[in-house]
């Protein structure tokens, strides 16, 4: 019978040994590897060796680690991307690595964010004076920068889902509260060519929104305005409003205020669309689930986790709207679709 006290069984050993992945991932960022291989698949490791600019003992040891994690693969002596880490390749800058070393050294300080119910890590390891991580960021443009580029490539996939899967057809006027780079809005848009959209977010977010809006020829449906969910009434004339991954980093009692914001803002019948990483409604999971949250509490506000889609139903009808349906995309993302009374 094996030692069931063993670090390095399979039950523990992925959970300890995650923290040295991290730093092979950080590091790929850093040093530019999956665009160096994006440019010049095949290259060797004397090759790899020069354009990193390391010794190459230290190459040998940064490939080893992202090979076997399956970040790259070899063949003959010649390094390839894994097929997946494409669409990650735009992170491959400094800022992209600087705010994940952020990022990660903030986590560190999860038992302290616990125990003074705060979110401490973002306190003692990003500099500023705003108390969540947005407010934090836009005093670091580099960092929000990198910040925006990193959750477009992560959530690519999921605004296509969305335009696909839940119906927008009846509506006109969208107003998307905390759509950030318009990725949302871009989508959306193109799959419902009758639609308009309003972007609600920070006055630094929304200037580049309206730029990247426009590079895409879409200004004539799809703008940005300074918005602070919290502080401003929610715009009229809309008949559609959309929380897309914004919402679960608040308090419960801050989406029961946004929520009714958006009842008052909208018409009978108007729709309200809430896109959320799913928790269980027993609360038991998912994996994703629990570490968001740690990251919700500890870095980014403090006071937010990923709820359960009854929550949010139940928040819904304290603010006169009607849960409709719930829309899953995958087993961890879902959309509370409701339509105010």
């Amino acid at each position: 019978m094996g030692n069931s006290n063993n670090l390095d069984d399979a039950t523990i050993g992925p959970h300890y040994k995650a923290h040295y992945q991290f730093q092979y991932l950080t590091a790929a960022f850093q040093f530019g590897l999956f665009d160096i291989l994006e440019k010049t698949p095949g290259i060797t490791l004397d090759e790899l060796s020069v354009r990193l600019g390391l010794a190459c003992r230290p190459t040998r040891i940064l490939l080893l680690g992202c090979t076997t994690m399956g970040l790259v693969w070899k063949e003959g002596d010649g390094y390839h991307n894994a097929p997946y880490i494409q669409p990650v390749s735009a992170l491959s800058d400094q800022p992209s690595a600087t705010y994940l070393h952020c990022i990660y050294r903030a986590a560190g300080w999860f038992c302290e964010s616990l125990k003074e119910d705060t979110n401490v890590g973002l306190q003692r390891e990003i500099p500023g004076t705003a108390p969540s991580l947005y407010g934090r960021l836009a005093e670091h443009p580099e960092l929000e920068s990198a910040f925006h580029t990193m959750m477009g490539a992560a959530s690519h996939p999921v605004p296509e889902g969305i335009a696909a899967k839940v119906d927008l057809s009846e509506y006109r006027y969208l107003l998307d509260i905390g759509g950030g780079s318009a990725m949302n809005a871009v989508h959306l848009a193109r799959f419902w060519p009758g639609l308009e959209i309003t972007i609600g977010d920070l006055p630094s977010v929304a200037p580049r929104a309206n730029e990247k809006i426009a590079e895409l020829g879409l200004a004539d449906r799809v703008r940005a305005v300074s918005l602070d969910a919290f502080h401003d009434e929610f715009p009229i004339g809309h008949d559609a409003v959309l929380f897309a991954h914004f919402l679960e980093i608040w308090s419960a009692d801050r989406i029961r205020g946004l929520l009714t914001k958006a009842s008052h803002a909208l018409p009978s019948g108007g729709g309200v669309f809430v896109m959320t990483h799913y928790q269980d409604d027993d609360e038991t999971g998912s994996e994703r689930a629990a570490y968001l949250s740690a990251y919700f509490h500890t870095v980014a506000s403090g006071e937010g986790m990923v709820y359960t889609a009854k929550e949010y139903e139940q928040w819904f009808s304290e603010a006169g709207i009607d849960p409709v349906q719930r829309v899953m995309f995958g087993p961890d993302t879902v959309v509370i679709c409701g339509r105010k009374r």
